[in-house]
C-alpha cells in the first residue's frame, strides 16, 4: 500500500486550523462482521494531518457487526455509529451524510484498507485541480488488478477503467469502495438518489448527476485503497433491485430517444418488466426527472461525447 505523501506540507493550500472535522469518513456497513473491524482499524490508523471523524452506518446487521466498538469502548470512543433498518446502500450514505461535520465526505465500504494521507491527498486533489468528486485507484485486496474508476459499455453496463496517462484525470464514474466529495456539492445535488432500493448503480448516478449538474470528477491514481471482492453480497441483492435503479437512473437523467435505447438495452436482462412496472407507478421519479431537467447545466448526450461512449 502506498504511504507516500503526494502534497509536501509547504504545498498543501489547506489550513488545519482545527475547528472541525476536515472530513467525515461515512462507513455503511451489513452483516460485515468478517471486515468491519479491520476496516475501521485501517481508517482509524491511517496517518493523516487533517481532522476527521469516522461514521458507521449500521444497516439493519444481524451479525453483531458492530459489537465490537460496544466491548472496547475506550478503543474506539470516537467512532459513531448510527442504526437503520435496511435503507439499502444509497440510504445508508445519505443518513451519514446528514449527521456529518465535515467539509468533506468520504464514502468507504465495509471491507477496504486505506493508506496513510490518503484523507490528506485526496481533499488536496480536490482543491488543487478545481474538482467536486474524487476516488482512490481501487486495488484488489491480495492481488495486482487494479481500476481506476469506470465508464459505460455500448449497452450502458458498468466497465472499469484502465490506468489514465495523468496521476489526475477526469473520469465518467467514481468507483465506490472509497470516494469523497464536497459536502455543499453533495447537498446541492440532493446526495444518493433517494428512490433507489438496495445496491446497485448508485456510485453511476451520482456521478452523471455531479457531470449533468456542471461538477468535475476525478481520480487520484496515486492514492491506492486496497478492496476485498467477497463472491456473495453483504445486501440481499435481486435483478429486480438493480434493474429498477438502472431505469430509475435513466428516466432521471435521459431525453427521449437516449431513454428509448436505454430502456431497449434493459429489456434484455432479468426483472425489466416488474423494474419498469415499479419506475411507472413512482410518482417521486416523475418529480425528481422534472427537478433534474430544470436545474442541470448540461443534457446526458454532453456526458455522453465527454467520455467518448458508444452508446
Amino acid at each position: 500500500m502506498l504511504s507516500k505523501v503526494i502534497y509536501s506540507k509547504e504545498e498543501s493550500i489547506i489550513d488545519n486550523d482545527n475547528s472541525g472535522f476536515y472530513a467525515s469518513v461515512i462507513v455503511p456497513c451489513k452483516n460485515e462482521v468478517d471486515s468491519i473491524k479491520w476496516t475501521i482499524d485501517s481508517i482509524k490508523n491511517s496517518q493523516n494531518n487533517l481532522s476527521y471523524e469516522i461514521i458507521i452506518v449500521d444497516d439493519g446487521s444481524t451479525d453483531r457487526s458492530c459489537n465490537f466498538i460496544d466491548e472496547n469502548k475506550e478503543a474506539y470512543k470516537n467512532i459513531r455509529i448510527i442504526r437503520t433498518e435496511n435503507g439499502g446502500t444509497a440510504g445508508a450514505r445519505n443518513i451519514g451524510a446528514e449527521a456529518a461535520e465535515g467539509k468533506y465526505l468520504f464514502f468507504c465500504d465495509a471491507h477496504v484498507k486505506v493508506p496513510d494521507y490518503w484523507i490528506d491527498n485526496l481533499i488536496e486533489t480536490l482543491e488543487k485541480n478545481d474538482a467536486d468528486a474524487v476516488a482512490a485507484t481501487i486495488k484488489v485486496m491480495d492481488g495486482e488488478a487494479r481500476g481506476y474508476g469506470g465508464t459505460w459499455n455500448n449497452k450502458l453496463q458498468f466497465t472499469w477503467l484502465g490506468k489514465p496517462e495523468e496521476t489526475v484525470a477526469e473520469i465518467p464514474f467514481l468507483s465506490g469502495g472509497a470516494l469523497a466529495i464536497k459536502r455543499d456539492v453533495f447537498q446541492e445535488i440532493g446526495g444518493f438518489d433517494k428512490n433507489f432500493e438496495v445496491y446497485g448503480v448508485e456510485d453511476q448516478e451520482i456521478s452523471l448527476k455531479l457531470w449533468l449538474f456542471g461538477y468535475k470528477v476525478v481520480i487520484n491514481c496515486s492514492v491506492e485503497v486496497e478492496h476485498l471482492y467477497k463472491e456473495k453480497r453483504c445486501y440481499e441483492v435481486t435483478y429486480l433491485n438493480v434493474q429498477y435503479n438502472f431505469l430509475c437512473m435513466v428516466y432521471s437523467h435521459f431525453g427521449y430517444d437516449n431513454l428509448v435505447k436505454a430502456i431497449r438495452a434493459a429489456k434484455e436482462l432479468p426483472s425489466f418488466d416488474e423494474a419498469m412496472a415499479k419506475v411507472i407507478v413512482n410518482d417521486n421519479i416523475f418529480k425528481q426527472r422534472r427537478d433534474y431537467f430544470s436545474r442541470r447545466k448540461y443534457d446526458e448526450n454532453y456526458f455522453i461525447q465527454k467520455f467518448n461512449i458508444q452508446f
